[in-house]
């Protein structure tokens, strides 16, 4: 009786508008009282949730991220791709997702992604003859693959819960990221084509000069990536050192190569990056919290009994399992959703003869479409937020970039080569 209480106070307050990290907190706070708890508990278990030498790489990242923004590096990831892409039918569409892929191999967040990009690109392309929402859905849409290329700050989550290598990890969402960037270009193109009084076509000559002057100044920006992944894979150092080296390379660049972060701009980005980090590693702090008190009172062998109970076939218990993810994804935060629902479902998976890697990305892709997804997709109303732009016709605008979002989800859930292929060829 006490955990259906809690559980509704759970969804109410979601429901309602209150913070993850409140809802979580609260409803935690909740079952300690009525189950006549010392109170002691909540505050010891929050510290243990969060007190993780591998998740010590989420500000680290974080960190990185602000100061890439803060040095320029956007603006020339955006200059490369204009170059590059810019000449297409869709062009700036296509731009700003490859724009996204690249810095999704910076930041490692959604959220992170789609302000970045959003602040630099939204208005760009309204100015161009885009719809101001259609620009604000391919930036949400794309924005995702920052969760999905690494270095992914949901992957290092769910690597320091699993005890998993983030190294498989990061590898395993290569071929996603990738095959999502692409599929969403190609429905930019189309969509570009059956408009083209709409969108800009072919607006920008391709040039070799700029491409090569273009590429040449964002390649300190592009092996970023390459240093983080390949010192992970050849043991040189952690996904917590990663973190640490990507925040002192980007001040290298930042003050040394671009010459753009100077002395005024270091506090606001520290600034910037303890209000995220804070914000970040409370909602983990009150989801570890949360996913103690499931755990202790037998729900994910709860949720086993009534999911075996659907069906013992593996393909439906996957799909089941999917279902569920996405619709808690729908109302929550994903690195709350991932604490919560990994040790629910990470056994079940097992039992039914998925890899843990392949497993681990099937959560990482439903859950950043639960972030896209209505009623409050977290990426949805950030987006919004960026762009300026209601609900209702940016919601428009993304059911087709969500249906290929749903389409890429489920071949990888139903193909495993697609994720299990690169870590495969470092066994």
């Amino acid at each position: 009786m006490v955990m259906i209480v809690v559980i509704v106070t759970f969804f109410a307050l979601l429901v309602s508008g209150v913070a993850v990290s409140f809802t979580l907190g609260l409803s935690s706070l909740l079952y300690l009282v009525l189950t006549d708890t010392n109170l002691i508990v909540i505050t010891q278990r929050m510290f243990a949730g969060s007190d993780s030498f591998t998740l010590m790489a989420i500000p680290l990242f974080i960190f990185a991220g602000e100061i890439m923004n803060e040095c320029g590096v956007t603006k020339r990831i955006i200059n490369f791709s204009q170059s590059l892409l810019g000449f297409i039918a869709g062009g700036l569409a296509n731009v700003n997702i490859f724009a996204s892929m690249i810095m999704a191999g910076i930041s490692g967040s959604t959220t992170a992604d789609v302000a970045s990009i959003g602040n630099m690109l939204i208005h760009s392309m309204e100015k161009s003859g885009y719809n101001r929402a259609y620009a604000t859905a391919i930036t949400a849409a794309s924005g995702t693959i920052g969760s999905i290329i690494p270095p992914s700050i949901l992957m290092i989550l769910y690597g320091s819960i699993t005890g998993i290598s983030i190294g498989k990890l990061f590898l395993a969402g290569v071929i996603p990221g990738i095959l999502t960037g692409v599929a969403q270009m190609i429905y930019a193109v189309y969509k570009a084509k059956k408009n083209p009084n709409l969108y800009d076509g072919n607006s920008v000559i391709f040039n070799w000069k700029d491409l090569r002057k273009n590429f040449l100044d964002a390649i300190p920006a592009l092996i970023m990536p390459l240093i983080i992944i390949g010192g992970i894979l050849s043991g040189v150092f952690t996904a917590t050192e990663a973190g640490a080296i990507a925040s002192l390379y980007g001040l290298i660049i930042g003050i040394f190569v671009y010459k753009e972060f100077k002395g005024n701009r270091i506090l606001s980005t520290l600034l910037n990056s303890a209000k995220t980090t804070g914000m970040s590693m409370l909602i983990v702090a009150a989801a570890m919290t949360f996913s103690w008190i499931l755990a202790k009172e037998g729900f994910p062998r709860e949720v086993a009994n009534m999911i075996n109970g659907v069906s013992q076939e593996p393909s439906i218990v996957l799909l089941a399992m999917i279902l569920v993810m996405m619709i808690i994804g729908c109302f929550m935060d994903t690195t709350a959703a991932a604490i919560i629902m990994v040790p629910i479902f990470a056994p079940i998976a097992q039992q039914i003869g998925l890899d843990p890697i392949h497993f681990a990305m099937i959560m990482v892709l439903t859950f950043i479409l639960g972030g896209i997804t209505p009623p409050v997709g977290i990426t949805l109303y950030v987006a919004s937020a960026v762009g300026n732009v209601k609900i209702k016709p940016l919601l428009k605008e993304m059911l087709p970039l969500i249906l290929i979002s749903l389409i890429i989800l489920m071949m990888v859930a139903y193909i495993p080569q697609i994720t299990m292929f690169l870590p495969n060829l470092l066994n």
